[in-house]
């Protein structure tokens, strides 16, 4: 193509002579730098340029300055395109796969965590639900579960004090095997087992046993009798809603008690805590003559020691100190019967007796106050 000519504004007189020849010869100069098609000087083109469609015609290769094929390094680098985009478009579509898995594993993900916090919350509630059964070992009855919560029926604790298991009845705890003396009673029988099979041949078949077991209170009475001495298991049950004493399983019993004799209440019999054992004269007044309190009530060992007096004041009542005369009865009492008989004038007088019988015998015709005196050595 030619480069655009210059041409001024032509203007009248002189100038614009001039100015119409410089507008020509700048016509001129455009023409000249014009191709010519059809081979014309001067400027001369091969027809293969088509400059209405901006074309080549006929071209074998197009190279560059460095003489490189532009149309092989173009064909080469629309195919690397190519490549490139076709690359491109697998590796979105890869990536939207891989995005596909990674929301599906996020989903995953997400159910395992609410999966796995359900776990961790019904593991809690388990471990709770154990917790408020086993209290775990314990130097005294709880009163309360290890949250603070009131005792469940069943629960269970270790009491390190007697190393033995117990178990909440839902009013009170009470031991599921033997303490450890209660053990070391049962290894005891254990070792008398072949004492307990020759006991057990007297029952069968002359059962002797029950024989001695039917005069057993009468020889306990005797024992008493003689011995001066006597025991008295005591407990508290309920009666009619009122609780009461108990002697040797008898509620509340009135009780005769001999003069000279001394009697031992065990009270430590669990049921007998906070109810002090005492005594009252027939003036209502405490009686504290003869008696000794041993430990508290309740406990283990505990009792009350009670030495009748022959003469004076004597006690005429058992009663409770902190719950009153209703939860006991009157108390009478008599002479030794056996002392009575063995006391050294008595017996004197029954020897001089026996020793004149053979005079007493000679005198029956006597009245019998006469042969008594004589008998005497009257």
């Amino acid at each position: 193509m030619a480069k655009r000519p210059t041409v001024s504004s032509i203007t009248t007189g002189h100038a614009s002579i001039t100015a119409l020849n410089a507008n020509f010869t700048a016509l001129k100069e455009g023409f000249d730098n014009t191709l010519s098609r059809d081979g014309s000087s001067p400027n001369t083109m091969s027809a293969d340029i088509d400059l209405n469609g901006n074309d080549l015609n006929n071209v074998a290769a197009l190279k560059n300055t460095s003489g490189q094929d532009i149309v092989a390094l173009t064909l080469g680098y629309m195919n690397t395109a190519n490549t490139a985009a076709t690359n491109a478009g697998n590796s979105a579509t890869a990536a939207a796969s891989s995005q596909t898995a990674a929301a599906s594993s996020q989903t995953a993900a997400a159910s395992s965590a609410t999966g796995a916090a359900s776990s961790a919350t019904a593991a809690a509630a388990s471990l709770d639900t154990f917790d408020d059964r086993f209290l775990g070992a314990k130097s005294s009855n709880p009163s309360v579960d290890n949250d603070g919560d009131a005792l469940a029926t069943g629960a269970l604790y270790f009491h390190t004090g007697d190393n033995n298991m117990r178990v909440y009845n839902g009013s009170a705890w009470q031991a599921v095997g033997p303490t450890t003396t209660e053990q070391t009673n049962i290894n005891t029988v254990a070792a008398a087992d072949a004492n307990i099979t020759t006991v057990v041949g007297q029952i069968t078949p002359t059962n002797n046993l029950q024989t001695v077991a039917q005069n057993a209170s009468t020889l306990n009475s005797l024992n008493a009798m003689f011995t001066a001495v006597e025991n008295i298991a005591v407990t508290v049950v309920n009666d009619g809603g009122q609780n009461k004493f108990a002697f040797n399983g008898v509620t509340a019993p009135a009780i005769t008690l001999v003069k000279g004799f001394t009697y031992t209440f065990d009270v430590s019999a669990s049921s007998v805590s906070s109810h002090p054992l005492a005594f009252k004269d027939s003036g209502g007044s405490a009686y504290t003559t003869g008696v000794t309190v041993n430990g508290t009530a309740g406990s283990a060992g505990a009792n009350v020691v009670i030495v009748v007096p022959t003469t004076g004041t004597m006690p005429a009542r058992y009663y409770c100190t902190t719950h009153g005369n209703a939860m006991g009865n009157t108390i009478a009492t008599q002479t030794n019967d056996i002392t009575t008989v063995t006391d050294t004038t008595t017996i004197t007088n029954i020897q001089t007796v026996v020793n004149n019988l053979s005079t007493i015998s000679k005198m029956t015709t006597l009245d019998d106050a006469t042969a008594l005196v004589n008998a005497r050595g009257g």
